[in-house]
């Protein structure tokens, strides 16, 4: 190739770019973009299924606990694992008990108890929960690129009226970026698919009840999913000062959001019932545990503060 050749193809391959870099910034194309990075992280996710081991830190005792649950226990001091005692509410037995029984398969139906938690830790069990966490996992994108897209809508909306012209392709292709971005993080992949952790779908249902808020002005729904994410695990009221506030500006009454709060409350109340109704104050102690103590080798963000300084009354009080 001469270089006449050469230097005519560059501003060739620049034309080009600068047509696709429109072009492809325009609204129709959002959702093919979402299907695109849905596609990736399908391809990617199974990737880290096949190719990284397994770590267990979690499993082995969530399924002690359900199966201490299962044989009958309703006081909350008692249904422990290798791990300690149990700390999370209800609604966290009732899916772990379920994703136990697809652990355990047809075969095990008829085999006892210990049988049937050696059957759910087991190497074959293993493989089969991690593809139902994909599957959450794939659901956590979904609904998280979709509130995103909404982000972008109204971006673009805004736009048009106090420009009176489409958004620039920058502005379209940086949000964008940001939408690839969050399906790239190491740690959000580990905690799905190769711990197995009870944040994963807690915050499936969180981020579902957030779409149901922003997306679809369905406020009932919403407490209620909200709620359920709670029940799976009490971090996700960390949460429930901003929809407090929400709610109230909302409603524009006290009455309006006393009601949304009571769908919250009525949910806990039906879900932690059979404990509530026996061992109550074992069940509120535990399954919202506020004076939890946490390990410091667990910690990732708080890394760089004294361990003595971490696991003090004062340090749990300030970061609740």
């Amino acid at each position: 190739m001469s270089v006449a050749d050469s230097s005519g193809s560059i501003p060739h391959t620049l034309s080009l770019f600068n047509k696709f870099y429109h072009e492809f910034s325009r609204p129709r194309y959002d959702i093919a973009f979402v299907l695109l990075l849905l596609c990736s992280e399908a391809i990617l996710t199974s990737f880290i299924v096949h190719k990284i081991p397994y770590t267990e830190i979690d499993w082995v005792a969530y399924m002690q606990e359900v199966t201490t649950y299962q044989e009958g226990e309703r006081n909350y001091i008692n249904i422990r694992g290798d791990t300690g005692p149990l700390v999370y509410p209800a609604g966290f037995l009732y899916l772990y008990g379920w994703l136990k029984s697809l652990a355990i398969g047809n075969q095990g139906e008829n085999s006892s108890s210990t049988e049937k938690l050696v059957r759910s830790i087991s190497s074959e069990a293993i493989p089969r929960i991690q593809w139902v966490f994909v599957a959450f996992y794939l659901l956590n994108c979904t609904v998280v690129l979709g509130l995103y897209q909404s982000v972008l809508r109204r971006v673009r909306h805004k736009w048009h009226l106090q420009h009176d012209q489409s958004t620039p392709a920058l502005v379209v292709w940086y949000w964008r970026v940001a939408m690839g971005i969050t399906c790239l993080s190491k740690r959000i992949h580990s905690i799905f698919v190769l711990r197995l952790f009870n944040d994963a779908p807690a915050m499936v249902l969180l981020y579902i009840s957030m779409y149901l808020f922003a997306c679809c002005d369905s406020w009932s729904l919403g407490c209620l999913v909200f709620s359920l994410a709670v029940s799976i695990k009490m971090n996700v009221l960390l949460f429930a000062p901003g929809l407090l506030l929400l709610l109230l500006q909302k409603n524009r009454s006290i009455w309006g959001t006393l009601w949304h709060l009571s769908i919250c409350a009525a949910v806990q109340l039906i879900l932690g019932w059979p404990f509530l109704s026996k061992y109550p104050v074992s069940y509120l102690r535990k399954a919202f545990e506020l004076d939890r103590v946490f390990f410091f080798k667990w910690t990732v963000n708080w890394k760089f503060i004294p361990e003595q300084v971490f696991i003090s009354k004062p340090w749990a009080l300030l970061l609740l």
